[in-house]
């Protein structure tokens, strides 16, 4: 499965739930390749504030 058929995960699936608590927290930087993978999906979640 993909983000585009879970639509309600917002890390990519190759991300284990570990790596998306860390870095989703902020208590772990994302790797290189994890920081390309959350450009890509940055790109289909539209930012909203308020």
């Amino acid at each position: 499965m993909d983000l585009f058929t879970r639509p309600w995960t917002a890390f990519p699936t190759s991300f284990t739930d570990r790596d998306a608590l860390l870095v989703g927290t902020g208590r772990s930087a994302p790797t290189e390749a994890q920081r390309a993978e959350l450009r890509a999906a940055a790109v289909r979640f539209p930012l909203v504030l308020g």
